[in-house]
């Protein structure tokens, strides 16, 4: 499995942003996730939930579905 993610917010006076992709890196071998990092992205979705006030995106999966979807 492999895909792009990121969380970003916009707190006051400040910015929050991290990619987190999974097997992403070109010379990344195709590993399985595991619990770790499955827990991770449910972190990161926590975090964006607690402090983004709507603000900013969570988002994981595949960029070009949004400019395929889109046509």
């Amino acid at each position: 499995m492999k895909f792009c993610g990121e969380i970003t917010y916009f707190p006051p006076d400040t910015s929050v942003h991290s990619d987190i992709c999974f097997n992403c890196n070109p010379q990344s071998e195709d590993k399985l996730m595991n619990d770790d990092y499955r827990q991770f992205l449910h972190n990161c979705l926590d975090e964006w939930l607690n402090n983004s006030n709507g603000t900013g995106a969570f988002w994981l999966g595949n960029p070009s579905y949004f400019v395929e979807w889109g046509n």
